[in-house]
């Protein structure tokens, strides 16, 4: 578990990984370690806000369900370039336990959404979290 960097530019490779751990010690005073990129995340958040600006979506009831398939630097050995010239969608090293984890999170969200609709037709789930009580 970590913090995700979304950016609207692709990137890839150790050293940009070298600025995403600095960026996310950095934006957060130390305290989130960096985990994974979203930068599909991105454009779909955008295209979601700009339909909540619209009318047409509450962002109250966004959820982004991130799992990782793939890592964001290459192995040792190549260059960013040669690893990423060898990527194939789908072929991923952890693409189909990716897939497998966002279905059974995003099942159990969306069953109990559905399944309870009188109690979030009104409350969006969340939007009554409580915090936790402080450690000693």
């Amino acid at each position: 578990m970590g913090g995700e960097i979304s950016s609207s530019t692709f990137w890839y490779g150790k050293l940009m990984e070298d600025w995403a751990v600095a960026w996310m010690k950095y934006m957060t005073g130390g305290k989130g370690e960096f985990a994974t990129t979203a930068m599909e995340d991105t454009g779909t958040l955008q295209s979601l806000t700009t339909l909540a600006r619209a009318g047409r979506v509450d962002l109250d009831r966004v959820m982004v369900l991130r799992t990782v398939s793939n890592y964001d630097r290459q192995p040792k050995g190549l260059t960013a370039a040669e690893s990423l010239a060898s990527q194939r969608v789908g072929a991923y090293a952890a693409y189909l336990p990716s897939l497998e984890a966002a279905y059974r999170v995003g099942h159990a969200v969306v069953s109990e959404i559905v399944g309870h609709w009188d109690r979030y037709e009104k409350t969006a789930p969340g939007s009554e979290i409580v915090e936790p009580p402080a450690t000693r």
